[in-house]
């Protein structure tokens, strides 16, 4: 055992500190495994300094940089050797260090270690990598590549790098966090379980009636005083123990046959219509046992006199990356009927006056809007609408530092996401995420339109990668779909008050079928789907849909034709413009339809092809791959929208050049159209044979051969 003593007393606080970094890197070395960079594997990264220190300076050179640590035995990797400390000097950060690690080095042998903070000095940083792998790196995982950020033109000293065991305080930690994993795992298990219980009697309808719910309960039970019927708030999990927010004492029914029943609508100023109604029986003063499924409304009746009409288009051609300006009327030239609108509502609200901000109310309390948030959006719908353009808007919740933005947001919810999913844990958030989306979907609902009509609601962002898009913290799928779920069904439930025809879309990336990540970091859709149907179904189904992201295998690559991954089996890993068969198969599937009859809606909401240059040869292939993926959808059933993304490069995007025009300099404010923006003009017109024909030389004979094939 070492004791060590840093004072400061006779020397400057950055002497003393660094002292005391080489007395602990000495303490620690003494049974650590010391690692070096592979200097000729390093990948958009050039050294511009090295010391007999064994310190490196690196400079990023493009948006994927990284470096490979030199491969080690083994059986050189002690016992206890479980985390990777280094000291980094980084003046500008790093947002998000990334630890692969192999053999084989592939995207589900990595990591995420956290940001790499701003640093003017050299400072320690370590993780341990089984903790944050899931226990997917093992020592027989000797292979580790350090994944820099995502931005060219970052500085970053990296010394001492070792492998070593855990301090004091960290296994501290680590015991916290698998107390932590273990309490997760419960909830999961409770959930599962509530989903799949045998109820004695069945909540066969939920009907809103303007000012009452009416309800159906069929089955046999032999009722006593103790049986009620049980209001359930959005807030509550089946994996916490249930507390109604109201009961009714039910009467045993005369007759044979389903049980009707009847509560007032409102209640103290509250529409109980996001509610979930059960019949349940008291066994102690303060434990329920169910006795039926909870239900959330399955029928909400609407005025006859409704002028309010479904918005319908048979084209298929939707843009992304839409904004209002001064080029609006380009959407009109290009024959685009659809549209999606990011909606960051974290700083739509207020809970108090401010100057300039109109007030409205929700739940019986008052509530301030933000004008410059209404001036943003309501251009772009109202122009979207009177153009005859189905509007679907993605709802984010960011890390916004107002009240209002920090109430909304999960409480579980870490900054290593770009957004976060809304606060559905208790009252108080709850209450602000409903007034903001009561607020929205009465707002752009109205007869006439005036301000615009918005149709679908995407929730959130590519759920799937919660972590990074989604975030609530690490969660097992379980716990992750139930809040989610909560989500899409308070969205749906106030939006169908205003528009009948109002749809919610759960957000996907391209992948779909892999192993479970041990991490609670991402999910599979396809096992994300399969839940979603089954939690709808037995808490009363809803018309959810999929808004799914089928990029190619390789953002960067948009030779679709030639991705690797994606195959035409049900257990495909992806699923991008060359397969998209499979997700059209899945969703023709009995147990994913609506009330297992309709056909559930599924819009391409974000999907895009890079141009790495602005050679000719690069647009080209671009917009080879617009035709490919359009004479792909032609023989799908199920695809409503193909939402190309992007109108305009963005500078944004970590080097991503997706639009149908360039980036955008002082010149040309909007950029530079592309080969691709006139393509996707003839697209669904008589010119688009011609593109076809032009695009088949670039695909290949064989390539497009198998485009035209029949699925299986």
């Amino acid at each position: 055992m070492v004791t060590m003593v840093c004072s400061g007393t006779d020397r400057s606080p950055s002497v003393s500190l660094r002292v005391c970094w080489i007395f602990l890197h000495l303490t620690l070395t003494l049974s650590a495994l010391e690692l070096r960079p592979d200097l000729k594997r390093l990948h958009q990264l050039k050294v511009v300094e090295s010391s007999q220190e064994e310190a490196w300076a690196f400079l990023t050179s493009g948006s994927d940089p990284y470096l490979f640590l030199k491969d080690v035995r083994p059986e050189s990797i002690g016992p206890e050797d479980r985390v990777l400390a280094f000291e980094y000097f980084c003046p500008d950060g790093i947002s998000e260090l990334e630890i692969f690690f192999g053999p084989p080095i592939m995207a589900r042998n990595a990591l995420t270690a956290g940001p790499l903070m701003k640093s003017e000095s050299w400072i320690p940083f370590s993780v341990h990598l089984p903790e944050k792998s899931g226990n997917r790196w093992t020592p027989q995982m000797h292979q580790l590549r350090l994944d820099l950020g995502r931005h060219a033109g970052v500085r970053i000293g990296i010394r001492n790098i070792i492998l070593r065991s855990p301090m004091a305080h960290e296994k501290k930690a680590l015991q916290a966090a698998a107390a932590a994993r273990a309490r997760k795992a419960g909830e999961a298990t409770r959930i599962r379980a509530y989903h799949q219980a045998d109820r004695a009697l069945i909540m066969e309808e939920v009907r809103v009636q303007e000012n009452a719910i009416k309800l159906r309960v069929q089955g046999d039970l032999d009722w006593d005083s103790e049986t009620y019927l049980v209001e359930i708030p959005i807030t509550w999990s089946p994996s916490k123990p249930l507390q109604p927010v109201s009961v009714q004492p039910m009467v045993a029914p005369t007759i044979e046959g389903p049980v009707t029943l009847s509560v007032p609508r409102f209640l103290d100023a509250r529409d109980r219509l996001i509610s979930r109604w059960a019949v349940a029986r008291r066994i102690t003063p303060s434990g329920w046992k169910l006795m039926s499924m909870p239900s959330y409304p399955t029928v909400l009746e609407t005025r006859s006199d409704d002028p309010l009409k479904a918005m319908k288009t048979t084209s298929l051609k939707g843009m992304g990356g839409v904004w209002a300006n001064a080029i609006l009327d380009e959407l009109v030239e290009l024959g685009v009927r659809h549209v999606t609108v990011n909606m960051l509502i974290s700083n739509m609200l207020n809970a108090s006056p401010k100057d300039g901000w109109t007030t409205f109310e929700h739940g019986g309390v008052s509530w301030w809007v933000n004008p410059q948030f209404l001036r943003q959006h309501d251009r772009l719908i109202r122009f979207a609408t009177e153009h005859e353009m189905v509007v679907s808007a993605i709802l984010l919740v960011g890390f916004g530092n107002s009240e209002f933005a920090t109430r909304i947001r999960h409480p579980e919810a870490v900054r290593a996401g770009h957004y976060a999913m809304p606060n559905l844990s208790h009252a108080e958030g709850a209450q602000a995420y409903a007034a903001a989306v009561d607020f929205l979907t009465r707002r752009y609902a109205q007869s006439g339109d005036p301000h615009g009509r918005i149709s679908n609601w995407i929730l959130h962002n590519e759920v799937d990668y919660g972590w990074v898009w989604t975030n609530m913290g690490t969660q097992p799928m379980e716990v992750y779909m139930d809040t989610y779920i909560r989500s899409m069904r308070l969205v749906y439930l106030l939006a169908r008050r205003h528009n009948p025809h109002a749809r919610v879309f759960i957000s996907l990336t391209h992948h779909w079928m892999s192993e479970p990540d041990p991490s609670w970091k991402t999910y599979a859709p396809r096992r994300m789907l399969e839940w979603l149907a089954m939690a709808a179904g037995t808490e009363g189904d809803f018309e959810w849909g999929v808004a799914y992201h089928p990029y190619p295998q390789s953002l960067f690559d948009p030779q679709t034709w030639k991705d690797t991954l994606p195959t035409r089996h049900e257990d495909t890993p992806m699923i991008t413009p060359k397969n998209l068969e499979v997700l059209d198969a899945f969703m023709q599937g009995p147990s994913m339809r609506y009330q297992g009859r309709s056909i559930r809606g599924v819009i391409l909401s974000e999907q895009g092809f890079h141009t790495p240059i602005s050679s000719e040869h690069a647009q080209e292939v671009q917009s080879a791959a617009l035709i490919y993926t359009w004479q792909k959808m032609r023989s799908l059933k199920t695809i409503e929208a193909f939402h190309n993304h992007r109108w305009v490069d963005h500078p944004g995007e970590s080097g991503l050049l997706l639009g149908l025009r360039s980036l955008p300099t002082p010149e040309h404010p909007y950029g530079r159209k592309k080969q691709a923006w006139g393509v996707y003009q003839k697209l669904e017109t008589p010119d688009e044979a011609e593109a076809i024909r032009h695009a088949q030389a670039i695909i290949g004979k064989e390539a497009w051969k198998a485009l035209t094939q029949e699925a299986p």
